[in-house]
């Protein structure tokens, strides 16, 4: 009423209507272009519904399997897969303790498969120096962590932390890390809607995969920071 009063009721009722078409095209205009999908690898795929659950853009559905009876499989929708990688990193296949020489997963990142993200980790750590030595995985859509890297630390972007399964933080301890450092985004401002949610609760052992407890908490920080 007071913007009729200052203006004209025609004035009104075209400002709604413009912002009322512009709602209408809003979902229909140009993105950003995502990067390659998540792969599934029926082979290693056991159906347990984790990546389902866990992606937020409901991008995953279960199938059956090709080749074993009552057993589902991981289904990728190209539209509406984000490349977030959330999905790798709730997948129970995505341990680095397996002893596979290259490690395969039931759903990976092509731009950043669970194998290469061990062999960076083992690689960085065998030339770290120093009397502490820490790990840094961070968010590439979060604040920028590669000023960090040193002689004694090493620093990982992750395309979202929610990709990281918690089994690296273990890893990285007993592959002679003396900490390990996680940068998600801001808390409730995640790219990906829900990788900082996940990372936290799985971190907490509040969802699958989970931290076990057996690692010590003191040895690892979760700091939330924003690209600014």
């Amino acid at each position: 009423h007071p913007l009729t009063n200052l203006t004209s009721p025609a004035f009104v009722w075209s400002l709604l209507l413009g912002l009322t078409v512009l709602l209408v095209v809003l979902p229909f205009l140009p993105s950003r272009k995502a990067g390659p999908i998540a792969v599934v690898d029926p082979a290693n795929c056991n159906g347990c519904t984790r990546c389902q659950v866990d992606c937020p853009y409901a991008a995953v559905t279960m199938a059956p399997h090709p080749t074993r009876r009552s057993y589902q499989v991981a289904v990728v929708d190209a539209s509406l897969c984000a490349s977030c990688g959330i999905c790798a990193g709730s997948c129970p296949s995505s341990t680095p303790f397996r002893s596979q020489e290259t490690l395969l997963t039931g759903i990976d990142m092509p731009q950043q498969p669970v194998n290469a993200l061990r062999e960076q980790l083992e690689q960085a750590l065998s030339r770290l120096e120093g009397g502490c030595r820490i790990v840094v995985f961070g968010c590439a859509r979060g604040a920028d962590v590669k000023p960090l890297a040193a002689a004694d630390t090493m620093v990982i972007p992750l395309l979202c932390t929610g990709m990281l399964p918690p089994s690296f933080v273990e890893y990285a301890l007993r592959c002679g890390a003396d900490g390990v450092l996680l940068s998600t985004c801001r808390e409730s401002a995640c790219e990906f809607r829900l990788g900082d949610r996940w990372t936290r609760r799985r971190l907490q052992g509040e969802r699958e995969p989970h931290l076990r407890r057996t690692v010590p908490i003191s040895r690892l920080q979760v700091v939330a920071a924003s690209s600014h």
